[in-house]
């Protein structure tokens, strides 16, 4: 080899042995550099990210608690996958004379591709004093504050005015409902007409639901009837004037 060619090959490698340096501190390995210590970067994770970070949820409704220094709220949550959330919780419970302020909140890990759906979940906010008419604020989001609305809760209208609503199957009406009964979960509004409403409610977590019926009276949804079967039979001994169509083709309770 003569000089001229061996010094153009010693400029080469210089260049090649910095080019493989900068791939390498990418962390990706190119055919030809060989560098050692340097192997191919494996595929970032599409579904669920490494590290946990919290966010605000998504509150859906309030109800009633089962004494006066607690509420039922109902939020939804990402993804069916339990990986995807972790300790959804009540937090920085703060109380006034007129308004209590909570965050309400999860963990979740980062995801490109999973955890995109949402799922409901209930979780109960405790107060040291009675809960009576103050107003609750979540996730400072005092636009959408909650006020007790007749037996149920919600939002005021747009002209302020904070009362009942007029729709009987309103959420605050039909949380008021399930409250009453006494169910660990809001479980599945079947039917809701002015006057008449079912809801397949469970009353212990490890059971299946029942079928509760209620009328409709000034103070709100009272229930009348239960019932585990499918169709009418047991809710029409109880209130032979509930309108059938509502029942005829409904299947069992599950």
């Amino acid at each position: 080899m003569d000089l001229g060619v061996a010094m153009t090959e010693r400029r080469r490698r210089p260049i090649v042995a910095v080019a493989c340096a900068v791939i390498a501190a990418a962390g990706a390995l190119a055919a030809g550099c060989g560098v050692p210590g340097v192997t191919a970067a494996a595929t970032a994770p599409t579904t669920i990210g490494a590290q946990w970070r919290s966010f605000r949820a998504d509150v859906t409704g309030i109800r009633p608690g089962s004494d006066d220094r607690s509420l039922f709220v109902q939020v939804a949550l990402p993804g069916n996958d339990p990986g995807c959330v972790q300790e959804p919780r009540i937090e920085q419970v703060v109380e006034a004379k007129t308004d209590i302020h909570a965050d309400v909140v999860y963990s979740t890990r980062p995801a490109a591709g999973g955890c995109q759906d949402k799922v409901p979940a209930e979780l109960r906010l405790r107060t040291t004093g009675p809960i009576a008419d103050r107003t609750v604020i979540l996730n400072a989001d005092t636009g959408n504050a909650w006020h007790k609305l007749g037996a149920g809760w919600g939002h005021c209208d747009r002209q302020g005015t904070c009362a009942p609503p007029a729709d009987h199957c309103d959420p605050a009406w039909i949380g008021a409902a399930v409250s009453a009964a006494g169910a660990v979960t809001p479980g599945a509004t079947r039917a809701c007409v002015p006057d008449w409403l079912l809801l397949d409610l469970p009353q212990q977590r490890s059971e299946p639901p029942s079928r509760t019926a209620f009328r409709w009276s000034d103070a709100g949804w009272t229930s009348f009837a239960t019932a585990r079967s499918a169709g009418c039979a047991d809710i029409l001994a109880a209130e032979p004037k509930f309108p059938a169509a509502l029942c005829r083709t409904l299947p069992a309770p599950a």
